[in-house]
């Protein structure tokens, strides 16, 4: 009676298998999704610093599965514009600046001046927009409007340059990892914070020490991932923190791509940009980190970026940088 019973058992589960397996194979179904396609809006980067001109790069969005090759990256740059900013009392006319006019020994320092990939000027017609005349240097204290004209769209932006907060000092300290860790760490830093809410930073740093191939190791300042803060639980006081070495997007560098990834090297000669920024700054490279962070990763919240910009995206940004350098010697 008991054999008979399992034997019955079996088959029913044998039977219910069967089915199941027959349902889902009767339940698949090809499923087209058509994306919406939305109108290209304009994308400011810009920045102006303390005892800097401003500088102003102008880009359109792109549709979320559109090519991603050297030709449609370029596409992407505009380079008619008119682009103004106004100070308080004087209205601006930014000088366009595009890398087909500039020659090709100059490339490099137009790179490090931009942020931009030395390849993608050297192959593609990358615009900016600045002030070569230095007549409109940034002050703390003041603030700017800028106002863009690009793809038929108005587009307009404030920002204020805060007063820089220098650090107190600044050491290397090796990461201590693993056994016999003598030459990789990390900066550390010690900040006083000014006795009032509301200070945002961001850190970047530029190795200038030269690499194997005899040019230094940072054509630029780099940020490092989440490279702003601010003084939420630290109005006030004096605290240490650290951050890792930051590295250029698609950055193809051997020591971005071994064991030195992130990290410091012994014997390395760094300056450390402390940058202090307004609210809405803050807000757009806090948000944009997220967004980074966020994708791809189907357990996290998504993080839309927070843009400064009336009419479009992206961020109008005032600097109050202060500088200080390091030997990273333990």
């Amino acid at each position: 009676m008991e054999l008979q019973l399992l034997s019955s058992m079996r088959h029913l589960n044998l039977s219910i298998l069967a089915a199941l397996a027959l349902t889902l194979v009767a339940c698949e179904k090809e499923i087209t999704v058509d994306l919406p396609e939305t109108e290209p809006r304009v994308v400011v980067e810009g920045v102006i610093e303390t005892g800097a001109p401003p500088v102003v790069i102008l880009t359109r969005t792109q549709a979320y599965f559109a090519p991603t090759s050297l030709a449609s990256i370029a596409a992407s740059f505009i380079s008619e514009a008119t682009v103004t900013v106004f100070d308080g009392s004087t209205t601006h006319v930014l000088d366009r600046v595009c890398s087909s006019a500039i020659p090709e020994e100059l490339l490099e320092e137009a790179a490090a001046a931009t942020g931009i990939d030395v390849n993608l000027l050297a192959n593609a017609n990358i615009c900016i927009w600045t002030k070569l005349d230095m007549s409109l240097l940034g002050e703390a204290g003041r603030s700017y409007r800028l106002e863009v004209q690009a793809d038929n769209k108005n587009l307009r932006a404030t920002t204020t340059i805060p007063n820089a907060v220098p650090l107190d000092s600044l050491w290397f300290r090796l990461a201590q990892q693993q056994p016999g860790d003598d030459s990789l760490g990390f900066i550390w830093a010690r900040l006083s914070d000014p006795d009032t809410i509301g200070n945002h930073y961001r850190w970047l740093a530029q190795r200038t020490n030269a690499g194997p191939d005899g040019v230094a190791k940072d054509a630029n300042f780099v940020a490092p991932f989440f490279s702003v803060f601010e003084d939420r639980y630290t109005n006030g006081l004096t605290f240490d923190f650290n951050f890792n070495r930051g590295a250029r997007p698609f950055s193809n560098a051997e020591d971005d791509e071994n064991e030195e990834r992130g990290y410091f090297k012994r014997g390395d000669t760094v300056i450390v940009k402390l940058v202090s920024l307004d609210r809405a700054s803050f807000k757009f490279y806090e948000s944009f980190q997220s967004n980074v962070a966020s994708a791809g990763d189907v357990f996290s919240n998504p993080a839309n970026v927070i843009s400064n910009v009336e009419g479009g995206l992206g961020v109008w940004s005032g600097w109050g940088s202060s500088l200080r350098t390091v030997i990273c010697q333990p």
